[in-house]
C-alpha cells in the first residue's frame, strides 16, 4: 500500500483574507482539498469560487461561532439548542458540550449539507469545525458524523490510527484516551463510516510556537513520519486580518500556515519522501 496525502484548508469562508488565501493556493496547486465553513461571513463568496474553479471541498459542520463579537447564524432555523437564542450558534464551546441535543446536532449538519447542495456545489467529504463532534468534550456526537457518513456515502475525517495522538501527546498518550479512539473506532464500524488513516496538523497554540520556523521544522518532520494509507495534513491558512488579528493572537499561527504552503516547501518534502498526492475523490 503506497503513501498518499491530502493537503486540507480548512475554513474556506471564514473571511476574505482566508478566501483569498485557499484561491490563491489551489491556483498553484499548492493543495489538493478544502473544507467549506458554510454559515460564516464568507460562505457564499467561498461557494461561488468552488464553483467557478471547480474546487475540490468538504463540508466542515459546524456546532458553534469562533467568536462573540461576529456569531456564524445557524443553519436550522426551527428551534434548537444549537441556537443562542438570536439566530446564531454559540461562540462557547462548552455550552455546545453541555446543553445541546443530539437531534439538534442532526438537524443543524443535515441543514448546513442542503444549504451547500442549494448553492448548486457537491461535497466530497465531511470533517469538523472546533473538534466539537470528536467526542473530547464528552459528547458523542461522532455518532451523528458517523451516520452522515454512512448516508451521503462521503469520507469523514477521523483517523484509525493513534499516531496524530501520540504527537500531540508527545509519545505518551494517556490510557483513558487510548481506549476512547478505540472505541470511537468500533462505532464508525458498526455506522459504516468512511474514515481515512491518519491525521496531521500542528496543535499548539501560538504561545508555544517560537517562530515562523519553528511551524515549518514541525510539518516537515511530519512528512517523513507519515505512515501507508491515506493521510489528511489540514491548515488554516490567510491573509492577515485587521478585524480578526485584534480579537485573538492565534491568527498569527494561520499567517505563518500560508506562509508556509506557499513556500512550496511541503511539495518538496512530500517530492522526496516519494508520496502521492490525492484529495478525497480519489479515496
Amino acid at each position: 500500500m503506497e503513501r498518499r496525502l491530502i493537503i486540507n484548508a480548512d475554513d474556506f469562508g471564514f473571511c476574505p483574507e482566508t478566501n483569498r488565501a485557499i484561491k490563491e493556493l489551489f491556483s498553484a496547486k499548492l493543495i489538493t482539498s478544502t473544507s467549506l465553513l458554510v454559515t460564516a461571513e464568507g460562505a457564499l463568496e467561498a461557494a461561488e469560487i468552488i464553483k467557478e474553479d471547480n474546487l475540490n471541498f468538504g463540508i466542515h459542520l459546524t456546532l458553534n461561532s469562533d467568536f462573540s463579537e461576529y456569531p456564524w447564524k445557524v443553519a436550522y432555523k426551527g428551534q434548537s439548542t444549537l441556537n443562542d437564542g438570536k439566530g446564531y450558534l454559540h461562540s462557547d464551546t462548552r455550552m455546545v458540550a453541555r446543553y445541546a441535543k443530539y437531534r439538534d446536532v442532526n438537524l443543524e449538519c443535515e441543514a448546513q449539507f442542503d444549504l451547500v447542495d442549494s448553492l448548486g456545489i457537491t461535497p466530497d467529504h465531511f470533517d469538523n469545525h472546533s473538534g466539537t463532534m470528536y467526542g473530547i468534550n464528552l459528547r458523542p456526537f461522532f455518532i451523528n458524523a458517523f451516520r452522515l457518513s454512512k448516508k451521503y456515502d462521503l469520507p469523514f475525517r477521523f483517523p484509525k490510527r493513534n499516531s496524530f495522538l501520540k504527537s500531540y501527546f508527545s509519545g505518551k498518550v494517556p490510557g483513558y484516551i487510548s481506549f476512547a479512539h478505540k472505541m470511537i473506532l468500533g462505532t464508525a464500524k458498526i455506522c459504516r463510516a468512511q474514515l481515512i488513516d491518519d491525521i496531521i496538523s500542528n496543535p499548539f497554540p501560538i504561545k508555544d510556537i517560537s517562530s515562523y520556523e519553528d511551524l515549518e521544522e514541525y510539518y516537515l518532520n511530519q512528512i517523513s513520519n507519515i505512515g501507508k494509507g491515506v493521510t489528511e495534513m489540514f491548515f488554516h491558512p490567510s491573509y492577515p486580518s485587521e478585524k480578526y488579528s485584534k480579537i485573538t493572537p492565534e491568527w498569527l499561527k494561520r499567517e505563518y500556515e500560508l506562509q508556509f504552503l506557499m513556500s512550496g516547501k511541503l511539495q518538496k518534502r512530500v517530492d522526496e519522501e516519494g508520496i502521492k498526492l490525492i484529495s478525497y475523490k480519489e479515496i
